[in-house]
């Protein structure tokens, strides 16, 4: 199993010495994320979030004072003091005034911002913090299917219909198949017509996303061809408007997803 990422190194700004990482991750916080991943700011703050989330700085850690981040860096006092209080309000850090900044306990950490869980998933996500991830996904992703089944639209159904039907056409191809099938479960989750649930598709949007990140192309393509047949075991029992073979389907999907990539 394959995690984290191959670095394309480039300056921040031909001034700073903030290094750029470019993950596969990039694409999806642009559309998920809540810190946007450009300018000094946002490439400091994705950098030290993964820094802190990999254990880089461990927690209870104090983290360099502001010089020292100057020195590092290259980047103003004012950038550093303001991603400070971004990494504060997501639950990261804790700063206290002739203390310094130390990292808080995880329990303390905000695991539903998209950024925190893509920081997990660049860093290399441990064994907890999967289980976690699969949990979620058993709790909400039958209940929606089901859901879905029983109130979906015939726009809906066109929306399920043509992300499974694109997933059928780029198997091997990594990256539109893993967006087919992000776009065939957030159109389930719309499908449930109830604008709470229909949203919950963020958090589980990275586990779904990140299925192109988790081994080689070959096997990659392998576990695509064995998940098509369950993903149309889904589809069907949303026409057929049977909300407890959804939820089978559902479920099995799930396990054969977690079996395969995690072992569980």
């Amino acid at each position: 199993m394959k995690h984290g990422h191959d670095a394309l190194i480039t300056p921040a700004t031909p001034e700073s010495k903030l290094i750029v990482t470019q993950s596969p991750f990039d694409a999806f916080v642009r559309k998920y994320g809540t810190i946007p991943r450009r300018g000094v700011f946002g490439y400091f703050v994705h950098e030290l979030g993964r820094r802190i989330v990999g254990g880089n700085y461990p927690v209870g850690a104090t983290l360099p004072n502001e010089p020292d981040l100057v020195e590092q860096f290259g980047i103003s006092r004012t950038v550093i003091r303001e991603a400070m209080k971004c990494l504060a309000g997501k639950g990261l850090v804790e700063i206290k005034t002739r203390v310094g900044t130390r990292v808080k306990e995880r329990s303390n950490w905000h695991h539903l911002d998209t950024d925190v869980m893509v920081w997990y998933y660049e860093t290399g996500p441990s064994v907890e913090i999967m289980r976690s991830i699969k949990d979620l996904r058993l709790a909400l992703e039958p209940e929606a299917t089901a859901r879905a089944a029983l109130r979906r639209s015939e726009s809906d159904i066109a929306a399920i219909s043509s992300a499974y039907e694109e997933m059928a056409s780029t198997i091997g191809d990594v990256n539109s198949n893993a967006d087919a099938d992000l776009r065939f479960h957030t159109a389930i989750f719309a499908a449930t017509h109830n604008m709470i649930y229909s949203q919950l598709i963020d958090l589980i949007a990275v586990g779904i996303y990140a299925n192109r990140t988790l081994s080689g192309q070959e096997d990659i393509a392998e576990g695509q061809k064995r998940a098509l047949p369950l993903h149309k075991a889904i589809l069907d029992a949303i026409l057929a408007q049977d909300s407890d073979a959804a939820i089978k389907a559902s479920r099995n999907l799930l396990d054969a997803w977690l079996a395969r990539d995690y072992g569980f």
